[in-house]
């Protein structure tokens, strides 16, 4: 069976009540959301709020949170393209590594590339961030992907 196209798009103001509801379904924490709804991206099916993920950026590199997908809808491959998605605009940015805080979905990450490393091993920028200082559990799993550079082909 064939699914239609997943569309991933910045998020507006008025995603975030259907934003706000799939991050408490998925058991994640709002805090800090609302407030970089520039940095969200928003995955939808049939024009429903389906998934979101959001993508800090620091000085050393990126921060990969709140990647949710509605419950009913996983297994389709929308949480693999937004993370793609955050990747891609990662590596525009000029971003070399994306980090990420995990409980339950260390499989899932390890399949999209993503190793696991402590937090040693993790710029102090990042480590300042929300989720390394109050938000995640010291058990969470700390994971990192490189990023391949872009070359520019004008040059």
């Amino acid at each position: 069976m064939s699914h239609p196209t997943i569309q991933v798009l910045p998020a507006h103001a008025d995603a975030w009540p259907a934003l706000r509801h799939l991050l408490q379904i998925c058991h994640l924490t709002e805090e800090g959301v609302a407030a970089q709804l520039d940095r969200v991206r928003v995955a939808y099916m049939h024009g429903q709020v389906v998934g979101m993920a959001l993508l800090e950026r620091y000085a050393e590199g990126g921060l990969l949170r709140s990647v949710a997908v509605d419950p009913a809808w996983q297994g389709k491959g929308i949480g693999r393209r937004l993370v793609e998605a955050m990747l891609e605009e990662a590596r525009q940015e000029g971003l070399q590594q994306v980090f990420l805080l995990t409980e339950t979905a260390a499989g899932f990450f390890a399949r999209l590339g993503f190793e696991a490393i402590t937090r040693e091993v993790v710029p102090v920028s990042v480590q300042q961030a929300s989720q390394f200082t109050h938000l995640c559990p010291t058990s969470s799993q700390v994971m990192r992907i490189f990023l391949p550079e872009i070359i520019d082909k004008h040059q």
